[in-house]
């Protein structure tokens, strides 16, 4: 049997473990009836049973401890077989005060069909059983009498004053007198016994309170008196009274082997009592006996505690969990090398795409999702774009690789579509283009829609984490950042680790999702840039649109963005209004974009004196903001919410330098003093690296070159072959 099976072995044996448990604890709650004083119910038997006999027999056993093997299967049979009348528990006859042993108890003693009376010992006391005992049993010292005889039970596990109890015993003693005979039962011996502690509370009572109770047994010619006592049986004769210690009825017996499990049969007859200590045959070995005293505790715990059941089962349901996953991760740990991934690299693969947004909405992640899209093309890979329906019109390739899936609503914010994720058109699309893998782009919607129909097929799904959700909070629905910041990364790490890999555009990024516990494949690629696109621009239209903005002298600062509230740009307009106040050499800046933000923006450079310096040109086709790059002299950005940063990119391929804010995406391709310079959040800093350019026009020029070389390494290109290896190799492990 190998490692495998074994763990599977395990957790089936865990969970009919865990069935079993159910059942029993079901059956109990079933079957197991409340019982309430039991003694007086059996003594009206015994009276009605021996009303007006004068010969009897009865049993006296002690610590039987709920020892089901001895006193259930080897004194039970010998108490029958001898025929007696009633039963005389001397105390201990549980193993403690806990509820589920009085029922064991309670169980056991009901096989008997023979009458029986309990004197209250230390075990049924103690562990809170005393009030155990008094409702199920009755008073802890009580009387009664039959025919010819007087039964005195008294308390001496210390909840009843022994003050008491001797002027009460004495009442007792003299109207027992009239009896020919009387009995006394307690639970502790009165003498203590060679070869056991003399002074262990547990047995034997403290010598004083001994003395004065011989007396009294003496002076009223006690017939017998009987005590559970000592685990063995013992007789003793004092001052004409007879003491019998039967404390054999179950237990450990500490005789090293000379001691037998036995009881006392006590015949009483018209003219005398005899009593005979009948032993069993053989004794329980220590062995067996702690097994039983284990199995004991393991009912007691699963019986006395509904909390405690359910926290076992809590635990227990881990552990199945637990190795449930090692069996998994066991299948994973080495892959399938028969698989021939040579003849996979070979064929085209099919890859299905979802996405919440899509041109011609103009943002990072469309573009991104579009440069990818022509790329895998170019190199023969089939494509299918599961994308929203926007209203506004856009040419889609004509050989029909995206698919416009059916608005749901739009958002009130800015009128985004929210696709129709319900549609059976998209599963009927997807099923109908046969992939070989799912790539989504978002944690949510129609993210979770082509994780879904990926898992359904058993096709592997690469994840790619754009954005940083924790800094959208603002649109979650809940109460609190804490609250939002906490449903954010749950969402990413709960998505991203049901996934077969992971691209973050940053090593940054990367970090983040380790940190969170992202324990998937994760590969660092970032988004590719059409360098070709920069080449379609003469440098007379890139001139043109250069005076279009900025005159002779002026220099041409870029930013690139949506018009929110994430992208931090009242950081870049108060910035701005800084660097007018540092430098003399005039500039205009172009903010291109679009977004719910953009009026107020607007209204607050007007407010600053600023609109003559500032220009708002909206969104622009991606082509034409190619040609914006192309035509400015440095790229200032202040959002602290990119992956990436995309923008950051483009601008440099387009020969622009960087001035931005310190932030994830921009540590990861800003180089100070190589392509730009990366300050902290502070507009006094942004402005003064800003103004030193602007000044600088040999530092400018440099920068502006190493730019064009640094995003050279980004070609769409070079980009999309690093993607393509890794879906290849992510369809080789989800099929080895």
């Amino acid at each position: 049997m190998n490692r495998k099976k074994k763990l599977k072995l395990l957790l089936a044996c865990i969970l009919v473990f865990m069935a079993i448990l159910v059942g029993y604890k079901v059956y109990l709650f079933i079957y197991e009836a409340d019982y309430e004083a039991l003694n007086a119910d059996h003594i009206d038997q015994i009276e009605t049973r021996l009303h007006g006999k004068d010969t009897f027999k009865f049993a006296v056993v002690g610590n039987i401890r709920n020892s089901i093997q001895i006193f259930d299967e080897r004194i039970m049979p010998m108490i029958r077989a001898k025929g007696v009348d009633f039963i005389i528990s001397a105390g201990n006859a549980v193993y403690d005060g806990a509820e589920d042993k009085y029922r064991l108890l309670y169980r056991g003693l009901q096989k008997l069909g023979i009458p029986y009376v309990l004197a209250a010992g230390h075990n049924e006391v103690e562990d809170f059983g005393a009030s155990k005992f008094y409702r199920h049993f009755g008073p802890y010292f009580f009387s009664f009498h039959l025919k010819n005889a007087y039964f005195i039970f008294l308390d001496s596990t210390g909840q009843t004053s022994w003050k008491w109890q001797m002027q009460w015993l004495q009442q007792e003693l003299m109207m027992a007198g009239k009896y020919p005979y009387r009995f006394v039962v307690l639970s502790h011996s009165l003498f203590p016994l060679p070869g056991f502690d003399p002074d262990d509370t547990r047995y034997v009572l403290e010598k004083n309170l001994s003395r004065n109770l011989q007396s009294l047994f003496s002076r009223y010619r006690v017939t017998a008196v009987f005590s559970a006592g000592y685990p063995t049986y013992n007789e003793t004769v004092v001052q004409g009274v007879r003491y019998f210690v039967s404390g054999g009825g179950g237990g450990l017996l500490l005789g090293q082997g000379k001691d037998r499990y036995q009881f006392v049969k006590v015949d009483v007859g018209p003219n005398k009592v005899t009593c005979e200590n009948v032993a069993a045959p053989r004794r329980l070995g220590t062995l067996r006996y702690q097994l039983e005293t284990l199995g004991l505790f393991l009912h007691s715990f699963f019986y006395i505690s509904l909390f405690n059941f359910l926290a076992t089962l809590g635990v227990i349901s881990l552990i199945a969990l637990k190795v449930y996953s090692l069996i998994i991760r066991q299948e994973h740990l080495y892959r399938d090398f028969s698989i021939d991934e040579d003849a996979l690299s070979k064929s085209p693969l099919r890859v299905a795409m979802f996405t919440n947004n899509y041109l011609p909405f103009i943002g990072g992640v469309p573009l991104s999702i579009d440069r990818l899209h022509r790329g895998l093309v170019h190199l023969n890979a089939a494509v299918k774009v599961f994308a929203p329906t926007y209203p506004q019109q856009w040419p889609d390739p004509a050989d029909g690789s995206v698919f416009r899936c059916p608005a749901l609503f739009y958002a009130h914010l800015n009128n985004s579509p929210v696709a129709n994720i319900f549609s059976r058109k998209i599963d009927v699309v997807f099923k109908t283009f046969g992939c070989d893998l799912v790539h989504v782009h978002h944690p949510f919607w129609l993210g979770q829609k082509g994780m879904r129909l990926a898992k359904k097929c058993g096709i592997p799904v690469v994840f790619t984490y754009h954005t940083r959700l924790e800094r959208y909070t603002s649109y979650i629905p809940l109460p609190g950042t804490v609250l939002k910041n906490l449903a954010a990364h749950f969402l990413i790490k709960h998505f991203a680790n049901k996934c077969d890999a992971i691209i973050t555009p940053t090593s940054s990024t990367e970090e983040y999702l380790r940190n969170l516990g992202v324990s998937a494949l994760i590969e660092t690629i970032p988004t590719g840039i059409n360098i070709g696109d920069y080449r379609l621009w003469s440098p007379q239209q890139v001139q043109a649109l250069r005076s279009q903005y900025a005159a002779s002298g002026e220099r041409l600062l870029i930013s690139v963005s949506r018009m929110a509230e994430e992208k931090n740009l009242d950081f870049l307009i108060d910035g701005l209004a800084k660097v007018k106040d540092r430098t003399h050499t005039p500039f205009k800046c172009l903010l291109v974009g679009d977004g719910p933000e953009k009026g107020r923006l607007e209204k607050k450079v007007a407010g600053l004196g600023m609109d003559d310096r500032v220009v708002f040109t909206g969104n622009l086709a991606p082509h034409e903001v190619v040609r914006c790059y192309l035509a400015a002299d440095l790229f200032v950005f202040a959002s602290t919410s990119e992956t990436q940063g995309m923008v950051l990119l483009e601008a440099m391929a387009g020969g622009c330098p960087v001035v931005a804010v310190r932030a994830s995406g921009v540590y990861d391709v800003v180089k100070d003093g190589y392509n730009g310079f990366k300050v902290p959040e502070s507009t006094e800093s942004w402005a003064e690296a800003v103004a030193n350019l602007l000044e600088d026009d040999q530092r400018l020029s440099v920068l502006s070159e190493n730019s064009l070389a640094f995003a050279e390494d980004y070609s769409m290109e070079k980009i999309t072959e690093k993607v393509l290896r890794l879906y290849r190799r992510v369809v080789v492990l989800a099929q080895s």
